[in-house]
């Protein structure tokens, strides 16, 4: 029986990533599975970069790249796209400038979605949101997910993306959501990761939510940086760091709304800090 580490939406937080290696070895993990989203959100992306040259070249791995890594190498196609220190784009901005061209390379060369092949165990497909888009959540609010399950070709489908650990079953065939490491959603905030253990018949799953050491990443928040270009931002990842409870996207969106009242329109990513400043207060206070 092999035992491979599925490992998602680690966002730069490089204390919780060291923190599920170091617990799935303690599993005698033989293959590590990465699903993307290796950076953005949590300070010093170097770092986590770091740990996955090392990865790469101590164990078998399989690599993919998410919606992050897109975003990073679509800024440096279109270097004349306006991100800004700000909430809206500063967290991006401070990630870019943290990276080499060397990770930028390692993004370009690694594909959104994946086959896992072995002989012996049945085939599987991987993706970090969906097998045709990076930034595509696989949850039952999306209209496609009936769709995509139906046409999928293999018996189960491994999705990062969603930050939840889930699992579910469509026309006799499993999507499974292994959960974040990096913003992980409930548990307290705790890290998260799974491990599939596979025999001749089938994979089956195994959820941890893990402690580590939470205030060691907010002492980077503070000294990175990243505080003084994300804004609210920053404050709403540490946030969901200590608690499990992600509000990015509401907030976003709330602040959205309260810039077109007050100005008549609004742009990403020009929407001024006061709007940002209410919408955070009503989601965290």
């Amino acid at each position: 029986m092999i035992k491979l580490a599925v490992l998602s939406d680690i966002h730069a937080n490089h204390v919780a990533l060291e923190r599920c290696i170091r617990h799935a070895l303690d599993q005698n993990v033989e293959e590590f599975l990465f699903l993307g989203d290796y950076v953005s959100d949590c300070p010093y992306p170097q770092k986590t970069m770091e740990i996955i040259y090392q990865m790469k070249k101590k164990h078998h791995c399989y690599f993919i790249r998410g919606n992050r890594e897109d975003y990073m190498l679509n800024h440096r196609k279109n270097p004349w796209e306006r991100w800004t220190y700000s909430s809206a784009s500063g967290n991006l901005l401070y990630t870019y400038e943290n990276l080499t061209n060397k990770d930028l390379d390692f993004y370009e060369g690694i594909d959104i979605q994946g086959i896992y092949r072995k002989e012996g165990y049945p085939v599987f497909r991987y993706c970090h949101g969906s097998i045709e888009a990076s930034n595509e959540l696989l949850i039952t609010e999306n209209e496609r997910l009936q769709e995509v399950m139906s046409n999928l070709d293999v018996d189960l489908l491994i999705s990062g993306h969603t930050h939840i650990q889930e699992k579910a079953v469509y026309g006799g065939k499993k999507l499974i959501h292994p959960g974040s490491i990096g913003l992980p959603w409930y548990y307290n905030g705790k890290t998260q990761y799974m491990i599939l253990h596979g025999t001749e018949n089938g994979w089956e799953e195994q959820f941890f939510q893990l402690d580590y050491d939470v205030d060691a990443v907010k002492e980077e928040f503070e000294t990175s940086g990243i505080m003084e270009k994300a804004f609210h931002w920053a404050k709403m990842a540490l946030h969901t760091l200590y608690t499990g409870d992600d509000y990015s996207t509401p907030c976003l969106k709330l602040a959205m709304e309260m810039c077109r009242e007050a100005e008549g329109a609004v742009t990403w990513p020009d929407i001024p800090e006061k709007y940002w400043e209410a919408a955070y207060r009503k989601f965290v206070g």
